[in-house]
Formats: C-alpha cells, sequence, structure tokens
C-alpha cells in the first residue's frame, strides 16, 4: 500500500510541477507584455521591471496550481486506463476508491498549501507591487467613497454624507440623525463639511444646521453654528472608505472584525464585503475541487483516452467556473448569502462529475 501511495503521489506531483512551471511562465509573459507600452512610455529600469514581474509570480502560481493538478491527475489516471495498469492494480486488489485516495490526500494538502502561501506570500507580494507601481505611474490608490450611509453599533444615531475624501480626512454633505433609547428620531444636524482629528478622535463639524425634534416629530429648537462637535461621532475614517477591493488584501483577523463592524454600520455594503472575504477563503479549495473532478469523470473511452479526458475534465473545470462567477454576482447582491455563492458551484460540479461518471460506465 505505501509503494502505491508513493507512486501514485509522486506521479501526479511530478507532472503537476512540470505543468505549474510552464503556466507560471506562461502568465508572467503576458503580465509582462501586457504592461510592456506602459514601463516603455515611463522609460521604466530593466531592474525594475524585472521586480515587478517577479513580484506578480505569487499570484501568477495560485491561478495555475489548480489547472496543474486538473491536467497531472488526467493524465496519470487516463495512462492507467490507456497502458491497462488500471486492470492490474484492480487484479490485485484495490478498489478504485483505495487507488484515488492519495490524489484526493494531495488535493487536501496542496489546498492548505494554496491557504498558506496565499495569506503569507501572495497578499505581502501584492501589496508591495501595487505601492511600486503606483510610486512608478504617478498613482494612488484611492479610497475615496460616496453615498455612505453607516448607524452606530450603540444604537445611537445614522449618519449619512454624500462623499469621503480619504486624502483630507473629510466627509461632505453630513446628515447625522440622533436617536434616542426607543431608536425613535430626536435632533437631526445637517453640516457642509465634517473634518476628522486625529488628536481628539472626533469628526468637527462645519456650517452646521442643528434641529431638535420632539416626540411628536416636530422641531422645537432650530439653530445654526459655525462649527459642532460631537462625543458620539467617533466613527474612524476607515469606516467610510472603499474597501470593497482590500478586504481581499487585508489581514486574516482585521478583516474579520472589519466585517463584523461592517455587518451593523452599513448593511448595505455587508453582502459585497463578505462575499469578497467568503471567496478568498473558500476559492483555496479549488486544487482539491479540480482533482475530485479528475477523480470523478469516466475513463472508459476506446480510443484517444488522454484527448477525451482533457477535454471532458476541462469542460466541467469551466462549468465549475462559470457557476461559480454566477454565484458570486447573486451573492454579492445579496440574492443569496455569501457562503453559497461559493458552496453552490462545488454543488453542482459534484454532482455533473458523478453523472458524467454514472452515463459512462
Amino acid at each position: 500500500m505505501k509503494l502505491h501511495d508513493r507512486y501514485v503521489a509522486r506521479s501526479v506531483t511530478i507532472v503537476a510541477t512540470l505543468a505549474l512551471v510552464l503556466c507560471t511562465l506562461m502568465l508572467l509573459s503576458v503580465d509582462l507584455f501586457s504592461n510592456l507600452d506602459g514601463y516603455l512610455t515611463n522609460e521604466v529600469k530593466p531592474f525594475t521591471i524585472l521586480t515587478l514581474t517577479f513580484l506578480y509570480t505569487p499570484q501568477a502560481v495560485l491561478f495555475a496550481l489548480g489547472p496543474s493538478l486538473l491536467f497531472s491527475a488526467t493524465y496519470f489516471l487516463s495512462q492507467l486506463q490507456a497502458n491497462n495498469e488500471y486492470i492490474c492494480l484492480l487484479g490485485s486488489g484495490l478498489s478504485y476508491r483505495r487507488i484515488i485516495t492519495p490524489i484526493l490526500v494531495l488535493g487536501i494538502l496542496f489546498s492548505l498549501l494554496e491557504f498558506g502561501f496565499g495569506e503569507y506570500v501572495f497578499i505581502p507580494a501584492q501589496r508591495t507591487r501595487e505601492m511600486k507601481q503606483d510610486e512608478l505611474f504617478g498613482l494612488r490608490s484611492t479610497y475615496d467613497n460616496r453615498n455612505i450611509t453607516l448607524r452606530d453599533p450603540d444604537g445611537n444615531y445614522v449618519v449619512h454624507a454624500k462623499q469621503y475624501s480619504d486624502e483630507q480626512r473629510r466627509l461632505a454633505q453630513v446628515l447625522l440623525v440622533l436617536l434616542d433609547d426607543e431608536g425613535a428620531m430626536k435632533a437631526r444636524i445637517d453640516a457642509a463639511w465634517a473634518f476628522w482629528e486625529e488628536e481628539r478622535e472626533t469628526w468637527r463639524m462645519e456650517r452646521v444646521r442643528f434641529q431638535k425634534i420632539d416626540g411628536d416629530g416636530l422641531i422645537v429648537d432650530s439653530r445654526e453654528v459655525g462649527e459642532l462637535r460631537l462625543d458620539e461621532f467617533t466613527l474612524a475614517p476607515s469606516y467610510f472608505r472603499n474597501l470593497s477591493n482590500d478586504i481581499t488584501t487585508m489581514e486574516l483577523l482585521t478583516a474579520v472584525d472589519y466585517l463584523r463592524r461592517m455587518q451593523v454600520l452599513d448593511p448595505s455594503r455587508y453582502p459585497e464585503l463578505a462575499t469578497d472575504f467568503t471567496k478568498r477563503l473558500l476559492e483555496h479549495l479549488n486544487p482539491l475541487i479540480l482533482l475530485f473532478i479528475a477523480c470523478t469523470i469516466s475513463y472508459r473511452y476506446k480510443k484517444n483516452v488522454l484527448l477525451f479526458s482533457i477535454i471532458t475534465s476541462l469542460s466541467i473545470a469551466v462549468i465549475y467556473f462559470v457557476v461559480q462567477m454566477v454565484t458570486i454576482i447573486m451573492a454579492k447582491q445579496g440574492v443569496i448569502a455569501p457562503i453559497w455563492g461559493m458552496a453552490i458551484p462545488m454543488i453542482v460540479i459534484v454532482c455533473i462529475a458523478l453523472a458524467e461518471r454514472a452515463v459512462l460506465r
């Protein structure tokens, strides 16, 4: 058994490694040539070009790992069938389930390795690459946002701003509604601007109109002031930023805490952020899913076993990624829960792979 396990694991790993190297080099060349015009226009030094291309390597590896494993497992299993080695293994008392067990174990191992590689290698490299590109091309990664509505976690107020400028730490056209213990509106504050004061950790509102409202919803006091600070209004600027892309590159614990706060502060943005974060975690299961596809499809073709097997596995893999794209869009729009955006494609692909094997049995 140990000899069989080593043979299967070594055979799949060697072919997957060669395919991974070739696919990674191909993706690096695509990235280089797609940015070559910008490099030449800005007269970028060759060493800087090599550095930026090298920093793309972790992302290229993540893209190429799943398809490389799919090709490797498909190649190995199709060769067993084409060379009649499959019959010898069955004759020695091994079941098909026992034959593919080492491959599925490799899928679990590579999924764990991909998760660690993505969190501790890809994310730092991506941050460094974006920083260097921003400096090189004179760009600035913007966190500016528009039409933000947040609710205080303690339920003391609801704030809406037309625009947030991260460079100036400024809110424009601010509407702040103060709430009582029962959730009824007790005051309304309109301000043209609100500036974040780091020392006091509060917002300084300018050109303010303050309106006090009684229990019947009538305005009992209205006045205008030049500046106003509220001790309750202490939401940090980070909660007003546009972080829909950065949720995928935040530190893991920071992202979890941010999501928990945003679920209360801004429920309208939560589905998109939660979907991106769920995809960040569960997409590392792709090696296991693709190896499962390779192990589940049927290899009982009379001719061109390798060709038809690869076409079948790639077709099912394409269906998987297309379904995933659709469910991710639905999850971001709040139609389905974020977890189902990743779970539904997995369930669909398992059903399709099992159905294909049952038909060709």
